[in-house]
């Protein structure tokens, strides 16, 4: 444990080490399309991930070897995207190219989202959901169905900006809440989750950099009783670098690290381990328009 916190110690003082800017403009998240929310850069059409699985039992040291190793590929997720950053289908294949899952997105002229439907290739089943706003266009409302039965019923609160305060999730003789803090740049800063009785029982606290992306994020159970770390670092261009993630609750660690990036910056190899065993290791591909 005190090499782990170590280490961390050492990639937060690296974490800032990124290019000046003239400027930095900080977007709330309310205001970014999809690909803003996910740091990618450019005026992306399409991407296409490649997941692909280690058929080898494989122990990863801190100098990722994995070049060395031989992956099958276990899915393909596309993404197509509008000119303008938002989502307009994704498709789940198999290796074998078959389309396993699909979903289609609409949106209002406004970019409001009106909802989506995703059609399951293998058992032919259908979901579909539908977004409600109140008189001044914030989202008020989201229903999930299937076959014309109502999954989930969830309904939010807004403040003044349109960013979400409160989340109730509605299920059959009782419901769970959400509620959410921001600070004066619109950033989401604090999450807290109620029981049932109205308790708060886990809260999440999230911190970020001079450039308004997210740096800490911990999760609390009880008063102070850290259960939940993520730490995530950025390289000297903003493009992901490596996220960090500890469940002290299951002792487990769990490492994201990005190595390769294409000519807008967008990364184009993700490996992922837990307590150092390979887990996948994600290929992607981007069209631009």
């Amino acid at each position: 444990m005190l090499v782990w916190t170590l280490f961390l110690s050492c990639i937060f003082l690296c974490g800032g080490c990124r290019q000046k800017k003239a400027e930095i403009v900080i977007v709330p998240d309310v205001q970014k399309n999809h690909l803003q929310r996910n740091h990618i850069y450019g005026k992306v059409k399409e991407i296409t991930s490649y997941t692909l699985v280690c058929n080898q039992s494989a122990i990863v040291s801190d100098t990722l070897a994995s070049d060395s190793l031989r992956f099958d590929t276990a899915y393909i997720f596309i993404q197509h995207y509008s000119p303008d950053g938002y989502l307009l289908a994704t498709y789940k294949l198999s290796a074998q190219h078959d389309t396993l899952l699909a979903r289609t997105f609409s949106y209002y002229p406004d970019a409001r989202p009106k909802g989506w439907s995703e059609h399951n290739y293998q058992d032919g089943s259908n979901v579909s959901c539908l977004y409600e706003y109140d008189m001044n266009d914030f989202l008020s409302a989201e229903k999930i169905s299937t076959d014309d039965s109502l999954l989930m019923n969830t309904t939010y609160k807004t403040d003044g900006a349109g960013n979400v305060v409160e989340m109730v999730r509605h299920y059959e003789g009782y419901s769970l809440k959400n509620t959410s803090q921001y600070n004066e740049l619109g950033l989401l800063t604090r999450i807290n989750e109620y029981d049932p009785s109205g308790k708060v029982y886990k809260y999440v606290t999230i911190e970020y950099d001079n450039y308004g992306d997210e740096v800490n994020r911990r999760a609390f159970k009880g008063e102070n009783d850290l259960i939940e770390y993520t730490y995530t670092q950025y390289n000297q261009d903003g493009s992901l670098l490596k996220v960090l993630f500890e469940d002290r609750i299951h002792h487990s660690k769990e490492q994201y690290d990005y190595s390769a990036y294409d000519k807008q910056k967008n990364w184009t190899i993700e490996t992922r381990t837990k307590d150092k065993q390979l887990i996948y290791k994600r290929i992607r591909n981007y069209i631009y328009y």
